[in-house]
């Protein structure tokens, strides 16, 4: 099955693309094509069309308005036909899709981690302070969390498909979000 028959039956039997990106595709679907699909869902809205390679070469441009990717360049990757481009391709990529240039690489494949980790300074601080406890650090920081999380009535399950909400968050407001309940993290510790 192509994978644009893949994403679109996912959409079709879960109500919406699912947003996890399960690690164990080994079939193709996470190929970089098949990630740059999966971004583009991502960037489109309910019932809107999705963002044409124009659309998204626009989107790399620099300061003074010219874009860094032609979109062609785009087009080639998202149909398969380039798959090995060069770093500045793939930082253009990343641009254009509204994703941490890793998770364009191969072998990764947790956007959520991944965008965390590169947007929000605190994380990045709170996995270096993981690191030096070790393994028992981890499980006090993940049992707190776990606390946060029922404090606040949310599910506290492992991770599962997010939900879509009215509008995606700009960065700068995905940022303060996560800065203002890794604070608060830290305060209920």
């Amino acid at each position: 099955m192509p994978i644009a028959n893949r994403i679109s039956f996912v959409a079709r039997t879960t109500g919406g693309l699912q947003l996890t990106t399960p690690a164990d595709k080994a079939d193709g679907l996470w190929s970089l094509a098949g990630k740059l699909k999966y971004l583009r869902a991502r960037l489109t809205g309910d019932g809107e069309k999705p963002p044409t390679t124009r659309d998204l070469a626009s989107r790399t441009a620099d300061k003074n308005g010219k874009p860094t990717l032609d979109h062609t360049v785009i087009h080639a990757t998202l149909s398969g036909t380039k798959v090995n481009p060069p770093l500045k391709t793939l930082l253009g990529l990343a641009d254009a899709f509204d994703c941490p240039p890793p998770y364009l690489m191969p072998g990764d494949h947790d956007l959520t981690s991944l965008e965390v980790y590169y947007e929000h300074p605190a994380a990045r601080e709170a996995l270096r302070l993981v690191a030096e406890l070790g393994e028992s650090g981890a499980d006090a920081l993940l049992q707190a969390a776990h606390a946060v999380r029922e404090a606040r009535g949310l599910n506290t399950g492992t991770a599962t498909a997010k939900t879509r909400r009215g509008r995606r968050l700009s960065r700068a407001e995905a940022a303060e979000a996560s800065r203002q309940e890794i604070t608060e993290f830290f305060l209920f510790c």
